[in-house]
C-alpha cells in the first residue's frame, strides 16, 4: 500500500465536499447543476487514480509515450485490478464504470460540441452522479472513506440529503418530509435564539445551507431515520 496516496484522500474528499456545496447552492434554481455535474465527473476520475495509486505506487497515469492515459483507460486498469484481487466486488464495479463512462461522454460533450453549450442538464443526473461517486469511493476504499466523508465539514449530512434526493425520484413523499426537518431546523442550532439569520427571508437553497451548517450531526441523523430501513 502506497501510504502517501492513504493520505491524499481527505483532501480529495474536502474538494468532493465542494462540488457538492455548489450544487445545495443553487439547487432549486439549477444556476450550477452544469458545474457540479463536470467536478463530481473529475473527482472520480481522481478517486480511480487514487486508489490504483495506492495500490501500486509504480502505477502510472501515463503511458510509455508520456501521454496521460484515457479516462477510459484508468477505468480499466481499475477493473483489471479488482478482477485480480477482489474479484467478488468485480460486477458492482463494472456497473459502476458503465454509468460513468456515459457521464464522461456527455461531460465532454459540454467542451467538444458547441451545439450541446445549451444543452439542459436535469437535477437527477447530477444527484444519481453524485451518489455513485460516494458508493464508488466507498469500494475502493472501504476502510478510510466513511471517516473522512463524516470529518469533512458537513458532507455527510449533504451525502445523506442526496440519497433522499435520490429516493425521492421514485418516491414523492420523501423528499417533502426532509423538507419538513429543514423548516423546522431551529435558527440558531447553539443557542436556541428565537432570532437570527434563518429567521432572515433567504432563497431556500441558503435556507439549507444553513440548516446544514448549524444542525450538526443532530439533522442528519434525522435525515438518516427517512432512509433506514
Amino acid at each position: 500500500m502506497n501510504i502517501m496516496s492513504v493520505t491524499k484522500l481527505p483532501y480529495l474528499i474536502d474538494e468532493i465536499c465542494a462540488a457538492v456545496e455548489i450544487y445545495y447552492t443553487g439547487r432549486e434554481g439549477m444556476q450550477y447543476v452544469r458545474t457540479a455535474f463536470i467536478l463530481c465527473d473529475d473527482y472520480t476520475e481522481l478517486v480511480a487514480k487514487l486508489f490504483l495509486l495506492t495500490d501500486d505506487a509504480e502505477w502510472s497515469d501515463k503511458k510509455k509515450d508520456d501521454h496521460f492515459k484515457s479516462y477510459h483507460q484508468i477505468l480499466s486498469d481499475t477493473e483489471t485490478l479488482f478482477a485480480e484481487k477482489r474479484p467478488a466486488d468485480i460486477i458492482a464495479v463494472r456497473d459502476l464504470h458503465a454509468r460513468m463512462r456515459d457521464r464522461r461522454r456527455s461531460r465532454n460533450g459540454f467542451f467538444h460540441s458547441t451545439h450541446l453549450l445549451d444543452l439542459s442538464l436535469n437535477r437527477r443526473a447530477v444527484v444519481e452522479a453524485f451518489c455513485d461517486l460516494f458508493t464508488y469511493g466507498e469500494l475502493l476504499f472501504p476502510c478510510d472513506w466513511q471517516k473522512h466523508v463524516e470529518s469533512s465539514r458537513n458532507l455527510d449530512t449533504m451525502r445523506v440529503l442526496l440519497i433522499i434526493e435520490k429516493a425521492g425520484f421514485s418516491d414523492p413523499s420523501l423528499w417533502p418530509k426532509a423538507a419538513a426537518m429543514i423548516r423546522a431546523c431551529p435558527r440558531n442550532a447553539y443557542s436556541r435564539a428565537k432570532v437570527g439569520v434563518h429567521l432572515t427571508r433567504f432563497p431556500d437553497d441558503f435556507h439549507l445551507r444553513l440548516c446544514v451548517t448549524y444542525g450538526s450531526n443532530i439533522l442528519r441523523d434525522k435525515l438518516k431515520a427517512l432512509i433506514l430501513p
